[in-house]
């Protein structure tokens, strides 16, 4: 105990450990234990030297040790400070992050005056500092055990209820009468109707094409929610996300969750029942396939050190300025032009993949295809004329403007993977094509972007291509405004004698500064 009131020594070593078990509880179960022990390293050997050259100069004391702990919680905690100083200004000169680390600076300044000046340090006030510390870092070792015990139930899964796919009954049909499943999203693809009203745009051409192969396309679907990630995870799930999650977009847990959903899910779950290969072709992190981009793995990598000061300064525009221009030796153009090439050749990777998939050949095991492609999403790679935008028309143009010819791409991809499947594949193939959401670019990205967006263009978030082809022809269940919660509903109805009831079709525009 009076270690406690004589030096802040407790609260010094033990503040880092807040802090990283604290980012551990807060993704528990996406941070691994060597990502931990990596930054703690970094954070602990420059605070050991801090306490040796204190020591051998003999200037540790408790105003040196106060001094200390202040400056270590300004640089480890300012990512909170700034996110919530952030969350009440919203925006102008004091939603600035660097206004915020000026007015820290100042406070941090001022507290180390005061204890300088001050001729004692009070015992209840070094007892204090230390107290609150040790209270902080025994709650979040209580909450490991606690979130160890809710890894256990969820499985860290934003669904975890697997119900339709624990009462399916199999059919029992042999493997070779089994219809391939290929399901394709198109990233904020909208529908026609958005398209003809708000761009004036004409999608008549792929419409026309689709349902002379056969494909039926209903007149008003709608997606269920307007963020990627759980959109699609409750596409799999053919059920709706708990109501309190689904609505947020912004609680990286959440994210992380609706992510892990995507490989165990209940769609998946009972293809495997009935001995399906399932090939997952998306830009996202999962249990099934081996992907060269993962979208929301930032969030876990990045958790840690966002939330201190030198990480809320590595996101920063201004040092990627700099990094771009004195480490990588590139100006915004060239890395702008680079992007673009990456998008495009991830888009056409997909698809080569995709076309690797077909086999004609009927007495095999039958296979699920998902693959996800970054269209018409930005960033926006063609002009109308259906080359690669510049980076000067980049800057003069907006999402909105150039959304269309990002849907014209977006078709030509669509019907070369339609045509090679039909040619390639087993005519007992069904194709479904969805766009997860709408179009929400209205706003330019920026901070509070979606508060900023008015209600008014917000329902616009919602509207989504949908287009079916079942071999059988018989689209009788297929309803025009139809959601993807119950895509799979019909499907496995109608192809696998499944009775499972379809839902409300409902839509939610989900709050989102993620991604």
């Amino acid at each position: 105990m009076q270690v406690l009131k004589k030096t802040a020594i407790v609260a010094v070593l033990l503040l880092p450990a807040f802090f990283l078990l604290h980012n551990y509880n807060e993704l528990f179960g996406f941070i691994k234990i060597s990502q931990l022990l990596v930054y703690g390293a970094i954070i602990y050997t420059p605070v050991f030297i801090c306490l040796l050259t204190m020591y051998l100069t003999r200037k540790w004391n408790i105003k040196s040790s106060l001094i200390l702990f202040s400056i270590l919680f300004l640089l480890l905690l300012f990512g909170p400070i700034n996110n919530y100083a952030r969350h009440i200004t919203h925006s102008g000169i004091f939603g600035s992050r660097y206004t915020i680390l000026i007015i820290c600076i100042i406070l941090l300044m001022l507290i180390i005056r005061k204890i300088i000046k001050s001729k004692t340090i009070s015992s209840q006030t070094v007892f204090f500092v230390n107290l609150a510390v040790v209270c902080l870092i025994t709650t979040e070792v209580v909450m490991v055990f606690l979130n160890a015990q809710e890894l256990k139930r969820t499985k860290n899964l934003i669904y975890p209820d697997k119900t339709l796919s624990q009462q399916f009954v199999s059919p029992n049909l042999p493997d070779s009468a089994k219809p391939d499943i290929y399901f394709f999203v198109f990233d904020e693809y909208t529908n026609n109707e958005t398209l003809q009203k708000l761009w004036n745009y004409n999608n008549d051409t792929i419409t026309n094409w689709l349902l002379s192969s056969g494909f039926h396309l209903p007149a008003k679907p709608s997606a269920n929610y307007s963020f990627t990630i759980y959109s699609v995870s409750s596409t799999f799930n053919m059920n709706y996300i708990d109501p309190k999650k689904g609505s947020d977009g912004t609680i990286p847990l959440n994210v992380l969750q609706a992510n892990e959903s995507l490989s165990d899910n209940e769609t998946f779950n009972i293809l495997k029942k009935e001995n399906y290969d399932i090939h997952f072709l998306a830009p996202f992190d999962n249990k099934i396939e081996t992907t060269p981009t993962h979208f929301f793995d930032y969030i876990s990598n990045k958790q840690i050190q966002a939330q201190t000061l030198p990480g809320v300064f590595a996101e920063s525009e201004l040092w990627s300025s700099i990094a771009a221009k004195f480490f990588n030796g590139e100006d915004k153009s060239s890395l702008y032009a680079k992007s673009l090439q990456e998008k495009y050749q991830i888009i056409r990777s997909t698809v080569e993949k995709i076309k690797s998939t077909t086999d004609s050949n009927v007495n095999r095991k039958p296979h699920f295809v998902y693959g996800h492609l970054m269209v018409p999403h930005e960033p926006h790679m063609f002009d109308k004329a259906g080359k690669f935008l510049t980076y000067d028309e980049y800057l003069k143009s907006n999402a909105f403007n150039t959304y269309t010819p990002q849907i014209t791409y977006g078709n030509s991809l669509m019907k070369e993977i339609v045509s090679y499947i039909k040619q390639h594949n087993k005519r007992n193939t069904i194709i479904i094509i969805e766009g997860d959401h709408g179009f929400r670019g209205f706003i330019e990205d920026g901070i509070d972007w979606f508060n900023r967006t008015p209600d008014s263009l917000k329902r616009y978030f919602l509207p989504n291509f949908n287009a079916v082809y079942f071999p059988d022809g018989n689209y009788s269940k297929i309803y025009d405004h139809i959601s993807p919660i119950n895509t799979f509903r019909v499907l496995f109805d109608q192809f696998f004698h499944q009775n499972f009831p379809m839902l409300k079709d409902t839509g939610t525009v989900v709050k989102d500064t993620i991604y």
